[in-house]
């Protein structure tokens, strides 16, 4: 597990991450920050994120990482202000001191305006942080939360992304990782959900979105995701175990990827398939408006039609071990 390379202090000084690595079909998992029940959540805004990319990467990863922003922002709203970075070095390239340089000056003239911070505190920090990661050939890709800018805001991360790129995918997984990051921008622009209920609604959102495109059939990420969420079948625990990956106990911490990610994914359709309409923009108009609201357990049970967090634990344990075609039949009744 490989995740992002600055330390702790850093992080603190000067934003709150969590990174995404791995193919797509080697998903690792996020470092999280801590929990956000106090902080305000996203503005939403017409503005369209704010691109910032080292001039020596391809550019064609830049093109891939926003139509996949631009796909989950048409479709869950949009909410910033949001700034994406993107850095890399292609198979072979040499380093660009100069374009280095000139992409971490302007994140660092960016990241310390209306602060105490200066330039000489930030750009170590960056270069830990982007240049290093990006020099050493691993792939990264996360949200970083900025709350001590006035409103707070998202800064996005893509470093190497064309490692996770083959010809073969029928989508590119730069744009899943596009749909992925952006959809947790969406799910800060409300109030505080457990881990399994971000990280599976934004799985389910790499699915689901490029399938309304007709850029990609869900069935076989789905069937994917549903083989590594089934691991955790054999071990006590479940979705209940994952609403706080913070203070998870190292036991629990060590299915992190299965339970938030890709049982979390299956959560997210089993609850829709449980609402009357079963469509999955309710998602977006009733859920997560329902979580800022009355807190994300009685949005949950409102939402479900469940008189307790503990019941919906139990009828999706029980729907979890149910044979795969009846999987796949209840995410055949979703709707948009």
């Amino acid at each position: 597990m490989n995740h992002i390379t600055a330390s702790w202090a850093l992080i603190l000084a000067f934003g709150l991450a969590h990174a995404a690595t791995g193919s797509q079909e080697d998903r690792d998992v996020d470092v999280p920050p801590p929990p956000t029940n106090d902080v305000k959540p996203m503005t939403p805004m017409d503005t369209a994120p704010v691109y910032h990319t080292l001039t020596s990467y391809d550019p064609k990863w830049k093109a891939m990482i926003e139509e996949g922003i631009e796909m989950a922002r048409s479709y869950w709203g949009s909410y910033g202000p949001t700034h994406v970075w993107i850095v890399g070095y292609d198979e072979g390239q040499a380093p660009d001191s100069k374009a280095e340089l000139a992409f971490l000056e302007g994140y660092c003239r960016w990241r310390i305006e209306d602060t105490q911070r200066t330039m000489a505190e930030c750009l170590p920090y960056a270069t830990e942080r982007f240049i290093d990661v990006a020099r050493s050939g691993t792939p990264e890709a996360y949200l970083s939360d900025v709350r001590e800018r006035t409103p707070r805001m998202a800064e996005l991360v893509f470093i190497n992304v064309h490692k996770w790129y083959f010809e073969r995918d029928r989508l590119p997984d730069p744009i899943a990782r596009g749909i992925h990051e952006y959809t947790h921008v969406a799910q800060h622009g409300f109030g505080h959900m457990p881990t399994w209920m971000m990280e599976g609604g934004a799985v389910f959102s790499e699915a689901w979105l490029p399938a309304l495109a007709g850029k990609r059939k869900p069935e076989q990420m789905l069937g994917y995701v549903m083989d590594n969420a089934q691991k955790t079948t054999k071990t006590p625990f479940t979705i209940a175990d994952m609403e706080a990956i913070e203070t998870a106990p190292p036991e629990v911490a060590q299915y992190h990827r299965e339970l938030a990610y890709d049982a979390g994914a299956w959560a997210t359709i089993f609850m829709v398939h449980h609402t009357p309409t079963r469509s999955v923009s309710t998602l977006r108009d009733v859920l997560y408006p329902r979580v800022t609201e009355v807190g994300w357990e009685q949005a949950l049970c409102e939402y479900v039609d469940m008189p307790s967090k503990e019941a919906f634990y139990k009828a999706f344990a029980s729907f979890m071990a149910k044979p795969r075609e009846e999987h796949m039949r209840i995410f055949r009744t979703l709707k948009p």
